[in-house]
């Protein structure tokens, strides 16, 4: 079993049933390999995204509720 589907979009048809690409089809489709690269890009970006607004909440959080030690700890 396959986990992820087939990117190329044009399958198994035959080469004279594939339009090049801007004379009839769409001129900026993304190619496969921009598509695997998104696979993984986007959750890693999703990730990151978490762990900063995380992290700067706490930081917040700590400010309002311990001034004294968010002072010492900047310095």
């Amino acid at each position: 079993m396959r986990v992820f589907s087939d990117l190329n979009l044009n399958g198994s048809s035959p080469m004279r049933a594939q339009p090049k690409v801007g004379e009839w089809g769409p001129e900026q489709v993304p190619g496969t390999r921009w598509k695997k690269w998104q696979r993984v890009l986007v959750p890693v970006i999703a990730v990151a995204l978490a762990v900063g607004v995380f992290f700067l909440a706490r930081m917040f959080y700590l400010m309002l509720t311990q001034p004294q030690a968010m002072a010492a700890a900047l310095g």
